[in-house]
């Protein structure tokens, strides 16, 4: 269940989350079906990956969400015979746990990318995508479905997506959508508050965010003591490993204030 306390965002759930990845996806085979070919066979910003690899690792990510969506199971009280609120994962558990499986997600792109042409891979992409669209729009979103990390919700399946396509698309130079970002500050938000929790520094990603994290004395009244706040792109690239804590606060992409504020021993979160 959704740690106590989070208000639901409307635009996190439901069809509206839907859209949004689509768009998000669309942006990222745009962008791609415009690279040179060569530029597919470069390294990218993961190390040991090629964009290729990157390509074909967001068409599995697309790819992940068709095959989860063939069995999802309506939710309804039937649904309680099968798992029960208390065993479904969140969308912070999923990504927390996907450091575990970090070697064979890599793997996994490694392997779809092997002798495969540029047009090939940017065909895959786009294939890949237009089945996990035409999916979401014929499964109810609180589905419940199987993942590699447990059976989640649709609706918080679908948010581990957006977070993907929104750093994955950032790997490759794409904007992401608003609401994409939006989605994935939000999640992002909820691990820091998971891996780091307390009342005692306010994180802040405006527009889309705000939370209590950090062990130490409770601020109630007034400017807090401890303060960071962060553009929504730079907090994205600082959970995701992309930005180095020291670089985003010396060129102002992050700033922080007070003793504990300085948050780079809880990065990065993924």
């Amino acid at each position: 269940m959704p740690p106590r306390g989070r208000r639901q965002d409307p635009r996190a759930t439901g069809t509206e989350l839907a859209a949004t990845l689509a768009d998000q996806w669309q942006r990222i085979v745009d962008a791609v079906s415009v690279l040179p070919n060569g530029a597919l066979g470069v390294p990218s910003p993961l190390p040991g990956w090629t964009v290729g690899d990157l390509v074909l690792h967001v068409s599995r990510s697309a790819s992940a969400l068709t095959e989860a969506l063939a069995p999802a199971v309506p939710a309804s009280r039937r649904t309680t015979d099968l798992v029960t609120a208390r065993d479904l994962v969140t969308a912070s558990g999923y990504l927390t746990g996907a450091g575990t499986r970090t070697e064979a997600v890599a793997d996994t792109a490694r392997s779809l990318a092997a002798n495969r042409g540029p047009a090939e891979i940017r065909g895959r992409l786009a294939g890949e995508v237009s089945a996990a669209v035409a999916a979401m729009a014929a499964v109810t979103q609180e589905a419940v479905v199987p993942t590699p990390g447990g059976p989640m919700r649709l609706a918080e399946f679908l948010r581990t997506r957006a977070v993907e396509a929104v750093v994955h698309g950032l790997d490759l130079g794409v904007t992401p959508v608003r609401d994409a970002l939006r989605a994935a500050t939000k999640v992002f938000a909820e691990m820091f508050a998971e891996r780091a929790p307390g009342r005692s520094v306010e994180l802040r990603v405006p527009p889309f965010t705000a939370v209590q994290i950090v062990e130490g004395p409770r601020h109630t009244r007034g400017t807090p003591p401890n303060v960071v706040e962060a553009e929504p792109v730079a907090f994205v690239l600082l959970c995701a490993g992309r930005l180095p804590w020291a670089e985003a606060v010396a060129d102002g992409r992050v700033a922080a204030s007070g003793e504990r504020a300085d948050l780079s021993s809880y990065l990065p979160l993924l």
